[in-house]
């Protein structure tokens, strides 16, 4: 008879770490009392389960070499016999990132050992929230992430891996015996506030100091202080041991000070992002809750927004300067700053274009040379004729290869076929006392300003 299996694939940002630190840390109590192992077998750097996923997409783990899903699943196996359970219990989030071919992989691994799936749980998070909550995560986690907002959202995090109605078919698809339960992350939703006894209760279980658990296992900065922590991460070669320091650092100046910025997006950003989610969305709760879509501003939201947008771009300016600075002081106190490398000062002033899109998200210095490679997106209009795009610097004005491969870019720009070719790239750009000048057809569009950062 197949051992059962409940698998839970987050999504990112909808309590996991919380989740996983609890099951983790009550392992003992749900094997005995009832009969559901949470096994270390799977367990990476934290309390939940990515070596599984991470074996059928083949991603390295921070420590060690890829791990065959067979040779994985095995050790579960052995595992298993020593507690003889009812059902296994796995939990990661990065599950939500296989593709379908990928679930099918899984599918047909587990059912080779002898398991069979039976619960999916998948907490959601609606879009402009789960995307602003997972750029806050990647500043403040990881050291080299520097994109503002803006390039992340639009390049980096594409628009299937937030379209949940598209994610739980794949699993129901693969696995149609299997129960999908899908929870809005929302914690008005959830007994006493809590995602742990919301999770719980889906297990049929009841552990009483989930009451008192903390739910907030991994916190994000502000929104200040994430714009703060980019800027740290742009212009400093910072140890993995010194982020974490001036991460703390900035945790405290969140709890000792008021936080006056509460959004990256304008409320019109915010809608339209929405509303590229809104077939989807409206599909998702019509077919999984029986209801309208639910993911939608509220009207209180939008007040709020409203008032937020009235926040003077010149305050939030000086709000992240004057944050900065503490941090800067904070460094030199602490020894940070004599152990620190740092890299130039680079700002990017954009101009009006007639352009459909235009970023530049790659500014790389040459060691062989000293030159620059400069790099973006530049997406004409789809009724555009062709364009020239240059760039000037302390040499004067060079052409620019554009027209390269964007495919990422294309499959988020469906209604412009020239976003698959919308890469543009330069290199051996010398930095002079000007500013380096980017130029379409004549018309400048953004200049870029590199100054030595101040100690």
């Amino acid at each position: 008879m197949a051992l059962k299996c409940i698998l839970h694939i987050g999504v990112h940002k909808t309590g996991t770490t919380a989740i996983q630190y609890f099951l983790y840390s009550k392992r003992e109590e749900l094997m005995n009392e009832w009969g559901i192992l949470y096994p270390l077998t799977g367990i990476s750097t934290g309390y939940g389960h990515p070596m599984y996923p991470w074996s059928i997409r083949g991603v390295k783990p921070p420590s060690g070499d890829i791990v065959d899903i067979k040779h994985l699943l095995q050790s579960l196996l052995d595992e298993v016999k020593s507690y003889a359970p009812k059902r296994i219990l796995l939990s990661s989030e990065e599950f939500d990132m296989l593709k379908k071919a990928e679930i099918l992989k899984f599918k047909e691994t587990i059912e080779h050992f002898g398991l069979e799936l039976e619960k999916i749980i998948c907490y959601i998070r609606r879009q402009d929230l789960a995307v602003e909550s997972i750029y806050r995560e990647a500043v403040k986690n990881h050291i080299r992430y520097k994109d503002t907002f803006d390039i992340s959202i639009l390049v980096n995090w594409m628009k299937e891996a937030l379209d949940y109605n598209s994610l739980l078919y794949n699993w129901k698809q693969v696995f149609p015996e299997a129960e999908i339960i899908p929870r809005i992350y929302d914690r008005k939703l959830f007994p006493e506030g809590n995602v742990i006894l919301d999770f719980l209760s889906i297990l049929g279980v009841d552990i009483p100091e989930a009451k008192a658990t903390k739910i907030e296992a991994n916190p994000s900065l502000s929104h200040l202080s994430t714009l703060v922590m980019r800027r740290i991460n742009e212009e400093f070669n910072l140890s993995y041991e010194n982020h974490i320091k001036i991460v703390n650092y900035l945790f405290q100046l969140d709890k000792d000070e008021g936080i006056p910025i509460k959004t990256f997006f304008t409320l019109q950003e915010r809608i339209e992002f929405l509303d590229r989610f809104r077939e989807s969305n409206e599909k998702l709760f019509r077919e999984w809750f029986n209801s309208e879509n639910k993911f939608v501003l509220t009207p209180e939201e939008i007040e709020f927004y409203k008032e937020q947008d009235k926040i003077p771009r010149e305050l939030i300016e000086k709000a992240v300067e004057e944050r900065y600075r503490k941090v800067l002081e904070f460094m030199k106190s602490s020894g940070i700053m004599a152990k620190e490398r740092f890299f130039p000062r680079v700002s990017i002033n954009y101009l009006p274009t007639d352009l459909e899109f235009f970023r530049i998200d790659v500014l790389n210095a040459n060691l062989l040379n000293g030159k620059l490679v400069i790099g973006g997106l530049a997406l004409p209009k789809k009724d555009a004729g062709e364009l020239k795009l240059k760039v000037k610097d302390a040499e004067g004005m060079k052409d620019v290869q554009w027209g390269l491969p964007s495919p990422f870019f294309g499959e988020q720009r469906k209604d412009n076929p020239r976003a698959k070719n919308a890469r543009f790239s330069v290199d051996n750009v010398v930095v002079g006392d000007e500013p380096i000048e980017v130029f379409v057809d004549g018309k400048k569009v953004a200049e870029i300003i590199i100054t030595k950062t101040q100690q």
